[in-house]
């Protein structure tokens, strides 16, 4: 192509774009398009202070539904990481090896004294109090256990827009010589 046709190419189609750019469409050419609307920007809704006590109380419930029914895998599903870390923590202090919190929990449920308190303790809970704080919530709780009523306390974290178990202090009554 001559230096001239480049140079007369070049030069229309600036024009063209400069004509376009004014409003003033060329021949040939589509009409300029208004750009689209940005969109929104993402949104978090608004804390739901009942919404949030109901999933609360619900992954409490489920939890010791899930015990009682010895679905460990259930049970471990409502439990933030550092709940399971601590367990499986706890239960190597104690010269117990357990790879996973199912690991964990038949460890812990292999003794008897062990399961009947957690089961007795998650059968006869009463709700006290929910508390939520951001994304940490705290649950307090009573529960009867051998004929005695005690208090407890759990600790949720929302993770992923769940609920999950970040900590909890069981309700069965202290009795010197069981370390309980």
């Amino acid at each position: 192509m001559p230096v001239k046709t480049i140079r007369t190419a070049v030069a229309a189609a600036a024009l063209t774009a400069a004509l376009a750019g004014c409003g003033s469409p060329v021949a040939g050419t589509p009409a300029a398009q208004p750009a689209p609307p940005p969109p929104p920007a993402p949104t978090t809704p608004p804390p739901d202070p009942a919404a949030d006590r109901q999933a609360i109380e619900t992954v409490f419930h489920d939890y010791y539904r899930a015990l009682r029914a010895r679905d460990f895998t259930a049970a471990c599903g409502y439990n933030a990481p550092e709940t399971t870390s601590r367990l499986l923590a706890d239960l190597h202090a104690r010269g117990v090896e357990a790879a996973t919190c199912e690991e964990g929990m038949t460890a812990v449920y292999a003794i008897p004294e062990n399961a009947r308190i957690v089961e007795q303790a998650g059968k006869n809970a009463t709700i006290k109090k929910v508390t939520v704080n951001g994304d940490e919530a705290t649950l307090d709780w009573t529960s009867k256990v051998d004929g005695k009523t005690g208090p407890g306390t759990t600790h949720l974290r929302r993770v992923d827009g769940r609920w999950l178990l970040s900590g909890t202090g069981a309700a069965a009554p202290t009795n010197p010589g069981r370390g309980t």
